[in-house]
């Protein structure tokens, strides 16, 4: 059985990579540096935007939400 995505507001509880969208993309990853969101890219994007889109602050930080990791279930 399936269970419903939580989304939540504010900072996760560390940093890191996080799925976290506005739009509740559950495959939408940002990277969390303990103040800001990152913009948000795929688990497919190359290293190459891993790398660049990491490092690019996401705009609308009020209204990106994340949930819990995946890919550590």
């Amino acid at each position: 059985m399936k269970t419903k995505t939580v989304w939540h507001s504010g900072p996760p509880p560390e940093i890191g990579w996080w799925p976290a969208s506005r739009y509740g993309d559950i495959n939408s990853l940002r990277f969390y540096d303990g103040r800001l969101w990152s913009e948000s890219l795929c688990e497919y994007d190359p290293l190459s935007m891993v790398k660049l889109l990491g490092n690019i602050v996401a705009y609308d930080q009020d209204r990106i939400q994340w949930t819990e990791r995946w890919w550590l279930k």
